[in-house]
């Protein structure tokens, strides 16, 4: 690439964010420095670092200097310097380019000394005899809880006519599992900047007001809801030990109280949820090993499980939601990539024997973590991923099986949020609710997908 045509790709803020990696700054340094959040700086390093095509911030540092993005001292723009007899070494370019820099320059010799215990170290673990965690099982890990620290932030915002804001939460959280009922939005444990909660949270949407309800007896996170006849019924989820749970706990919203159903055929967190009939649907998950490919049935009226057969590829993070009689499962994560796949299970068939899953159009992007609804024959999935920020969200329409974006009121990562669909007298809207973005939010948006208009 010709220093014309990296100028040409590198925004200015980019540039000037390049510059600032350059000096050894870290994101919230940077971030600081240009009053932008660390999430929004991540994400600037994501598109450098793919234009530039390298991965690591010295690379992108030696890149940057050796196309001339940065000056140095002895470059165009810097004092003289006797040309070299022999081109310099990588090392040679940032040592002088540091040099040039105001301040102290980091310690090269310590950072060198200590990657190269990083790759000796790395090289040991994977030379080493004996079990190991299988790749499933470390990106798994690195999945069912956040990092969390002092600095809470979310990325930028898309300023949108169709979003808009509505009263927060109580306290930031994500992982939670989320229900409307009578115009009642039910935001149930979760995890938050304190570890795990146990709290229910109602949303009053006509109000636009908050209330507690009866606390969840089992705090847990990575868990869905379903609600069946009038009851809110949240099965298993990540505990406090982190193992997942095979507990089936039961909320009554009229008499704000808790109970406890049939223990889950294995203990599960992070699967797709989807009530349907007297019952609901649980698919795939994490059950503390690996991820799973099982669909079960729970039947509330005979409070039993039953399995009702297997997906086509294990995972977790998916989402599902019921359209025409069939069970969507959108997206998902299996330990080593996230999915664009869309697919329907059709119970009428799996019952009568037959195969009953179906392909359909796949996501432009694969996403998991995200939030799923279904309004007037689309499906709508919001946020989710954690290999890359989006800056759209995705809606499928079911009868001409075909993908188009609609607008995110967050540019950037978002995920492990929740959605719930409400219809008023000026429209449908989708509740968009919490989640992370660089840290967990309390953020409530209403997107209005459709428009109700009358008529004299």
């Amino acid at each position: 690439m010709s220093n014309r045509e990296a100028d040409q790709e590198l925004s200015a803020r980019e540039r000037e964010i390049l510059a600032l990696v350059a000096t050894g700054a870290t994101n919230q340094q940077i971030a600081k420095a240009l009053s932008i959040s660390p999430n929004t700086v991540k994400t600037h390093l994501r598109n450098i670092f793919g234009k530039l095509g390298v991965e690591s911030r010295t690379e992108a540092t030696l890149c940057a200097i050796q196309q001339g993005l940065i000056a140095v001292e002895g470059q165009e723009g810097g004092a003289a310097a006797p040309a070299p007899q022999e081109p310099p070494t990588p090392e040679a370019i940032l040592e002088r380019f540091w040099a040039s820099q105001r301040g102290p320059r980091p310690l090269g010799w310590l950072r060198t000394l200590a990657l190269a215990a990083a790759v000796l170290l790395a090289g040991l673990v994977l030379l080493w005899p004996g079990p190991r965690p299988s790749g499933a099982q470390q990106g798994a890990e690195s999945r069912l809880l956040d990092q969390t620290g002092a600095e809470q932030a979310e990325g930028e915002q898309s300023a949108l006519s169709r979003w808009s804001d509505k009263a927060q939460m109580p306290g930031p959280a994500g992982r939670f599992a989320q229900v409307e009922w009578h115009g009642l939005i039910y935001v149930i444990g979760g995890a938050g900047p304190d570890g795990l909660t146990d709290a229910v949270r109602v949303y009053d949407v006509a109000a636009d007001v908050w209330e507690h309800g009866s606390p969840k007896p089992t705090a847990a996170a990575n868990i869905g809801a379903a609600l069946v006849g009038g009851r809110i019924y949240v099965p298993g989820g990540l505990g406090a030990d982190g193992r997942p749970l095979d507990r089936l706990e039961i909320y009554d919203p009229e008499g704000d109280g808790w109970s406890v159903g049939a223990a889950l055929p294995t203990p599960l967190c992070a699967y797709a949820i989807a009530a349907y009939d007297d019952g609901f649907y649980l698919l795939g998950g994490w059950d503390g090993q690996r991820y799973l490919d099982t669909v079960y049935y729970y039947d509330a009226a005979d409070d039993s499980w039953r399995l009702e057969g297997h997906m086509p590829t294990p995972r977790g993070f998916a989402a599902a939601a019921v359209a025409d009689g069939r069970v969507y499962l959108v997206g998902g994560y299996d330990g080593e990539a996230e999915y664009r796949a869309c697919e329907s299970f059709d119970p009428a068939l799996a019952a009568a024997g037959q195969d009953p899953w179906r392909s359909h159009a796949p996501m432009r992007s694969g996403r998991a973590g995200h939030a799923l609804v279904t309004v007037l024959g689309q499906l709508y999935v919001l946020g989710g991923g954690w290999e890359h920020p989006f800056a759209e969200n995705e809606r499928y329409d079911i009868a001409n099986d075909a993908w188009t974006t609609f607008d995110s009121p967050i540019v950037g990562e978002w995920r492990t949020l929740g959605a719930s669909r409400i219809d008023t007298g000026a429209g449908t809207f989708i509740y968009a609710i919490g989640g992370w973005s660089g840290g967990y939010l309390s953020a409530v948006r209403a997107y209005q997908a459709f428009y109700r208009i009358y008529l004299p």
